[in-house]
């Protein structure tokens, strides 16, 4: 486990094998994975195509929109090489989230769904539950 500087929120490590997915289209959150060292993909299904939306590394953040709103993952997300991230499980930033003011989750919950909406116009509508 790694502290974060103010040690308000513990996250762990997780290393991918190449071509081993951290997430599918439809799984429910597992985490936010921010990409320590490599590459992933994301990428939905088209029938029987795959399409890929992206390819992000160092730096970069996958899962967080699936945590912010509390959804199922409405993209899938594999590593194309080996992959080294920092995990924030679901339910701990949950709880973080619940002590900070009203105002900041509902803006957060709300640029999260705005991001959603961009992501479907520039890469195609995906799946949402209800």
């Amino acid at each position: 486990m790694v502290d974060t500087p103010d040690n308000s929120l513990t996250v762990s490590k997780a290393d991918f094998d190449p071509n081993e997915v951290l997430f599918s289209e439809g799984d429910p959150p597992t985490g936010i994975f921010l990409i320590e060292d490599g590459t992933v993909e994301v990428f939905r299904r088209s029938g029987d195509r795959v399409v890929t939306i992206a390819r992000l590394g160092r730096g970069e953040v996958v899962g967080e929109l699936a945590v912010i709103e509390g959804i199922p993952h409405t993209r899938s997300v594999r590593a194309v090489t080996h992959v080294t991230a920092l995990k924030v499980d679901p339910k701990q930033l949950e709880r973080n989230l619940a002590a900070s003011p009203t105002l900041i989750r509902m803006i957060l919950k709300r640029v999260a769904r705005k991001l959603h909406r961009t992501n479907d116009v520039a890469f195609g509508q995906s799946k949402r539950p209800a």
